[in-house]
């Protein structure tokens, strides 16, 4: 485990020297989101696929991160955001892609109760995946069909993509 956790933090490290957040990116072309299993409070395994709902925001965050917690105040504050999840249109998948449980369980309650928030038991989701974020936190907004319309962007993005 302790090789792993120090692989996912060299790769992470070495990512985010490749650039920061585009305003808004758009995907390239329309992709399909990778799958993945995530691990909830609950302990029961959940999919990204199981979910469903017209949007879905992937919000990867780290506990640790001070620009993860500046981004989550802006999404939990957001009059959009909050009024499509009160209306079952939108999905927040909070997602912390380690496997340190106990740091997690410790950041648990600083995430807002309409989302749903698990990390990554394996450590699979960077390595076996198409989410290559540069760096920590990290959005992707998808469609109900699990396509990526906006990947590794920022609040104002989505909000913007979400109001049309």
């Amino acid at each position: 485990m302790k090789g792993k956790r120090i692989f996912f933090s060299v790769v992470l490290s070495l990512l985010a020297v490749c650039g920061t957040k585009a305003e808004g990116k758009v995907a390239d072309r329309l992709e399909k989101a990778g799958d993945f299993v995530y691990t909830p409070a609950s302990g029961e395994k959940g999919s990204l696929y199981a979910l469903s709902s017209n949007w879905l925001l992937l919000y990867f965050y780290d506990p640790t991160c001070e620009d993860c917690q500046a981004l989550m105040e802006k999404l939990s504050t957001s009059d959009v955001l909050n009024r499509l999840i009160a209306e079952g249109e939108l999905q927040v998948l909070a997602i912390y892609p380690d496997n340190d449980s106990a740091q997690w369980k410790n950041y648990a309650t600083h995430i807002p109760a309409t989302w749903i928030n698990g990390y990554d038991e394996h450590s699979t989701i960077i390595l076996e995946s198409n989410y290559m974020f540069r760096s920590l936190p990290a959005l992707y907004l998808l469609d109900k069909e699990k396509y990526i319309r906006l990947q590794e962007t920022t609040a104002e993005a989505v909000e913007k993509e979400l109001k049309k």
